[in-house]
C-alpha cells in the first residue's frame, strides 16, 4: 500500500446490498484530504483514513461508500475497476495470500471499531462525531499492522490524533481478538490497492447476529511500542 503525502493511496470496503462475485469500483479521495491523520509505516509517512469510492455500475451507480485499505504493494488511483470479491485470507491480489491467522486478525480490528461505535457493520461513519479523522487513520494503521506493516505510531511524523486513538482501540485490556464482523471480504483487483468490503447477509440471517465472538485461538493485536 502506498498512500504518501505526495500520493493518497486507498482501499476500499462496500456498504451495501452488492452480492455479485465483482463489483466496479472508482477511488475518489481519502476522507479529509490533505488534513487526513498521517502515519510513519514502512519507512515512509503515509495519509490513514476512511478511503472514499463510488460504485460505478449496477443499482448502486454513483453511490458513495468509505473504506479501509489491506494492500501495501500497489497504487490506487481514480481511473476505477472491476475488482473480484473474495475472502480476506485469499487477498492480496497478486501477491501471497495472508491466511486465515492474518484474515481473523484483520477482522478483529474492524469488529472492535464497530463495537465501539466508530463505524457501523458496513464500514461507514458519522463524519461528524468527534475526531472521526485521528479515528478513522487509527483504524487502518491497526490494519496495516495486523498484515504485518511495520507501523510506527509513536514515530514524531504520526498524527497525535492517530496515536491517541489507535492507543485507545488496541489496549491490551478492552480489545476483544475473538469480535468478528459477518460479511467482511476483500476486494481485488490487479493493478489496484486491494481493499474490504462487506457482502450482507440475507436479510433474515440478520435476526440475532450482527458480530461473532466464539472464534478460538486469535491472538490479540499487540501495539508495537
Amino acid at each position: 500500500m502506498k498512500t504518501s503525502i505526495a500520493m493518497f493511496a486507498v482501499c476500499a470496503v462496500a456498504a451495501g446490498s452488492v452480492l455479485a462475485d465483482t463489483v466496479d469500483l472508482r477511488y475518489t479521495g481519502i476522507a479529509g484530504g490533505t488534513g487526513a491523520t498521517t502515519l510513519r509505516v514502512e519507512g515512509g509517512t503515509y495519509y490513514a483514513g476512511h478511503m472514499n469510492h463510488v460504485f460505478t455500475s449496477g443499482d448502486r451507480q454513483g453511490e458513495s461508500f468509505s473504506t479501509f485499505c489491506i494492500d501495501f504493494a500497489e497504487h490506487a488511483n481514480t481511473s476505477g475497476a472491476t475488482y473480484e470479491i473474495v475472502d480476506i485470507a485469499d487477498a492480496p491480489m497478486p501477491g501471497t495470500p495472508y491466511g486465515q491467522v492474518i484474515a481473523d486478525r484483520i477482522n478483529a480490528v474492524v469488529a472492535n471499531a464497530v463495537a465501539m461505535g466508530w463505524i457501523d457493520n458496513k464500514l461507514q461513519a458519522d463524519t461528524n462525531q468527534t475526531d472521526y479523522l485521528g479515528k478513522m487513520g487509527a483504524i487502518q494503521a491497526a490494519i496495516w499492522e495486523a498484515f504485518g506493516s511495520d507501523v510506527e505510531v509513536g514515530n514524531y511524523r504520526t498524527s497525535n490524533s492517530l496515536e491517541n486513538y489507535y492507543s485507545i482501540l488496541m489496549d491490551d485490556e478492552t480489545f476483544d481478538s475473538s469480535l468478528r464482523l459477518n460479511g467482511l471480504k476483500a476486494v481485488v483487483a490487479e493493478g489496484q490497492q486491494d481493499m474490504l468490503y462487506v457482502v450482507p447477509l440475507p436479510p433474515a440471517a440478520f435476526a440475532g447476529l450482527g458480530m461473532l465472538g466464539t472464534i478460538a485461538g486469535v491472538r490479540t493485536i499487540r501495539r508495537r511500542k
